[in-house]
């Protein structure tokens, strides 16, 4: 009855993750020409071949240090999916105890800067609500620039996200289908 239960067991696997990789493909074109990129040294839809010991175990944000830095950050990190490594955000944070209308300065001068760098803005969608501003591009690439709060509503912090969500849509089908296998393997 065990070798029974066994057979049946491995042969719902193999079933279920056939279906899975059905139902999980993505098609994206990583080639794709984008004006939102990456920065400091960090390119959205790039593959990491070498991911740190315990990522895919833990499933947290990468730290780096990037050749230039800037000196509203003190923070860098990037995140990649599990299975196929491909770089799907960067996320680049302040010190957590900037007053607010420093916080307010420095984002305006990063958004500046940002736009500038971008170029032509008329192919973007610009969007900003309270102290958060988001610039899209294609409905696909953003970047946010944000004045979180921190330690207290007097305290803030600057955040920078890059993000693809394509990408990240796939970072969480791929992680989805991980938590499916180790279900699976459990029992």
């Amino acid at each position: 009855m065990s070798i029974t239960k066994a057979f049946l067991g491995i042969a719902l696997l193999t079933v279920l993750t056939a279906c899975s990789e059905v139902n999980d493909d993505i098609n994206i074109d990583l080639n794709k020409e984008f004006s939102i990129n990456g920065i400091f040294g960090i390119s959205l839809a790039s593959i990491d071949k070498k991911l740190p010991e315990g990522y895919i175990i833990e499933n947290k944000a990468i730290a780096f240090t990037p050749d230039n830095t800037d000196k509203r950050f003190v923070q860098y990190e990037y995140s990649t999916t599990p299975k196929s490594h491909i770089i799907y955000g960067i996320k680049t944070k302040s010190p957590r105890e900037l007053s607010k209308a420093n916080c307010l300065n420095q984002r305006n001068q990063l958004i500046e800067k940002t736009l500038n760098e971008l170029g032509d803005a008329s192919q973007f969608r610009i969007t900003e609500e309270k102290n958060k501003w988001k610039i899209r591009e294609d409905n696909q690439r953003e970047i946010t620039i944000d004045c979180e709060m921190s330690i207290s509503p007097e305290q803030l912090q600057l955040v920078m996200i890059y993000q693809d969500t394509s990408l990240s849509l796939l970072a969480f089908r791929e992680w989805r289908k991980r938590q499916k296998e180790i279900t699976l393997i459990r029992f």
